[in-house]
């Protein structure tokens, strides 16, 4: 009867030392809002860039069709000499932060054959990276590999640069 008395005994001191009530203490917010604040910093500088890259594409695009004036619905003129007329296949570039940048494209660029595409991604790639040279360091090998690419037409995905090799393109048509 002792031993039962005393293990009853215990058991209700143990019970009541660990149902003790303990105050809850609202937590205070201590965190540092450094990571978010840069990077909403970078963010921003993504998107400057975008928009001093794809004004500049606007200048070249208006150059070209005032050169070109007279037909400007003439694929096959404006494909004869692409060194002047690749602009006017571009509505809008857009840089991602991981290195790759999206290419809208107009629907004639999809009448081109695939060899004149990938010229005409080719130069956007160079005028992405001479832009992205004054945003961050470009290296001289990073010109000759170019960008990953994903080239998208009216909201619908066209193709993309291959994963090891940005110069070569895989189409969706």
């Amino acid at each position: 009867m002792k031993n039962r008395l005393s293990l009853i005994l215990t058991a209700l001191s143990i019970s009541m030392f660990t149902n003790i009530a303990t105050p809850v203490i609202a937590a205070t917010d201590t965190t540092d809002h450094y990571d978010e604040f840069r990077a909403q910093r970078f963010f921003n500088k993504i998107k400057k860039f975008n928009e001093k890259l794809n004004k500049c594409l606007n200048n070249k695009t208006e150059l070209a069709i005032h050169k070109f004036k007279a037909d400007s619905k003439s694929t096959a003129r404006k494909s004869g000499n692409l060194k002047i007329y690749w602009t006017t296949f571009i509505k809008r570039i857009n840089y991602l932060k991981n290195d790759q940048i999206e290419v809208y494209v107009t629907d004639e660029f999809k009448t081109l054959p695939h060899r004149k595409r990938v010229q005409i991604i080719e130069s956007v790639q160079q005028l992405a990276l001479s832009y992205l040279d004054d945003f961050k360091a470009v290296t001289p090998s990073r010109y000759s590999e170019g960008l990953a690419t994903t080239v998208f037409c009216d909201g619908n995905y066209l193709g993309r640069s291959l994963f090891l090799d940005n110069k070569d393109f895989k189409w969706n048509d």
